[in-house]
């Protein structure tokens, strides 16, 4: 019997009713700031993501569905969204015409051990707003994602924030961090040990046990800011809290990528039994150079689809707009139970045209359906020119039936 990959699943039903009413909201919230979208492949040249996300991140190093086309050209599925949309900002040439504001939504893979909230095939929403370094562009940004969050009824959230810097202050930082950890060598793992040479401060985003007693005692990236990076990181926050964002410092967040610089920040829900980070992003300085283009600076956002939808479990309610079941009681009915059908798709009224079977049949049907309201045509209604109406889903023991003219039809469910 076939069965889906491990770690990819079907969305339907109330799953893919909650995906839309997420996107749909989110889409909302990204075009009130101007944001437009774009739709980048699923499959990039393995490149863009070596020299955008850094190859000693987990990301590259150990999650990419990479593999060699029909071509021999490695090529991977996108683990992420900021380097497609930039790379497609460069091939575009978008960056000639500065800023660029775009959003994003789709599939990412990465081949990790699935768990709750974690796919290996999963769905982000994310934007990137290019071209417009500072402070009030880093708040607006945060203000937006806080904004994404709230608009399907998810409160309890708060954002950890923290500061990577400039070159110099994570470079005076980097010396620091490679100091204390080599007196502590012996006690990290095998991975953070490498780590220690190829690149320190992802020992930071480590999830070992040990490594995070050890990393709890670590220099913090705040201490050795240059006096721009920190006015730039105070006035964030001075600006977050003029919008009324609950936010704290994280002195150790320092994101799972190699592109960030300046303000790094995740959404974190505050409330039940899932505690994950639903989301996040921050500040890169030099991804477009990466790539060719301008050196301009850009901030972006992503948001894990999935994990809002674990969350809405509790409180979604599926769309209950109502459904008709247009049912003809035998074929002879069929042609003028069909145009009847045809005049409700034009008029937008969600319907169904059910002519299998008995009629007994056809209402089992329309019950399965999820049908609330049947016309039903039978020899007598139509030479009387009239429908029977017939409420499925009343509770009421009286009036669950209205005779109506045919040519009423239409008017009266727009009253419904």
């Amino acid at each position: 019997m076939f069965r889906s990959v491990r770690g990819m699943k079907d969305l339907y039903g109330r799953e893919s009713d909650k995906f839309d009413f997420i996107l749909s909201n989110f889409r909302r919230i990204g075009e009130r700031y101007g944001f437009g979208m774009i739709y980048t492949p699923l499959l990039e040249y393995t490149e863009v993501f070596h020299r955008s996300i850094g190859d000693e991140t987990d990301v590259v190093s150990k999650e990419m569905y990479t593999f060699l086309d029909k071509g021999e050209e490695s090529v991977t599925l996108r683990p992420e969204g900021t380097a497609g949309v930039i790379r497609s900002i460069v091939c575009e040439h978008m960056d000639q015409c500065l800023p660029v504001k775009l959003m994003y939504c789709g599939e990412m893979f990465r081949y990790d051990r699935p768990q709750k909230g974690r796919f290996r095939q999963f769905r982000q929403f994310g934007i990137e707003y290019v071209g417009d370094k500072s402070p009030y562009t880093d708040a607006i940004t945060i203000a937006i994602a806080a904004d994404c969050v709230r608009s399907i009824g998810l409160f309890d959230f708060k954002i950890s924030l923290n500061s990577l810097g400039d070159d110099e202050s994570r470079e005076n930082y980097t010396k620091a961090i490679v100091k204390y950890f080599s007196r502590h060598e012996e006690r990290l793992s095998e991975e953070s040990r490498a780590r220690l040479k190829k690149n320190p401060l992802r020992i930071l985003d480590s999830k070992n046990k040990q490594d995070i007693e050890i990393c709890s005692m670590a220099p913090i990236l705040l201490d050795y800011l240059s006096k721009e990076s920190r006015v730039y990181f105070n006035r964030v926050c001075s600006l977050l809290e003029d919008y009324s964002i609950n936010y704290e410092v994280n002195n150790f967040l320092v994101r799972g990528l190699d592109y960030y610089s300046h303000t790094a920040f995740e959404i974190l829900p505050t409330s039940g039994s899932y505690r994950e980070a639903l989301g996040g992003g921050g500040r890169y300085d030099k991804l477009l150079s990466v790539f060719g283009g301008q050196d301009a600076s850009g901030i972006g956002f992503a948001i894990g689809i999935d994990r809002l939808m674990l969350l809405m479990d509790d409180f979604f309610v599926q769309n209950e707009r109502r459904k008709v079941a247009v049912v003809p009681v035998s074929e002879d009915e069929n042609p003028i139970a069909f145009s009847i059908f045809r005049d409700l798709q034009h008029c937008g009224i969600t319907s169904e045209f059910i002519h299998l079977g008995n009629l007994a049949k056809k209402m089992k049907i329309a019950d399965r359906l999820g049908c609330d309201i049947a016309i039903i045509l039978g020899e007598n209604e139509i030479q009387s020119q009239n429908a029977t109406i017939k409420f499925m889903n009343t509770r009421e023991t009286t009036n669950k039936t209205k005779i109506i003219r045919i040519s009423d039809i239409v008017n009266f469910l727009r009253s419904k």
